[in-house]
């Protein structure tokens, strides 16, 4: 487990968040006294995103007209695309 204070923190936010991201915690100490823990998130999580992201991306497909039908392939949404413009024309 690592110790930064709040101005190395600051100042080397990157190397912090990679330590983390590797499998380190991480401590942030203010003037000495711990305030905070970076912990790194589960694979599976990281994986994954939260319901309230999934919730968000779905309204905001909604609010530019389109329609959340999940995760396909990028194959497919292309050839969904390239018949839509056969279409159009």
């Amino acid at each position: 487990m690592g110790i930064v204070t709040a101005k190395e923190l600051k100042n080397r936010t990157g190397e912090v968040l990679r330590r983390v991201g590797s499998g380190e915690t991480v401590t942030v100490t203010v003037r000495g006294v711990r305030v905070a823990h970076f912990v790194p998130v589960s694979k599976r999580a990281r994986a994954e995103p939260s319901r309230e992201a999934r919730m968000a991306m779905r309204a905001r497909i909604r609010s530019i007209g389109g329609k959340y039908r999940g995760v396909g392939t990028v194959e497919a949404f292309l050839a969904e695309k390239l018949q839509e413009i056969r279409r159009e024309r």
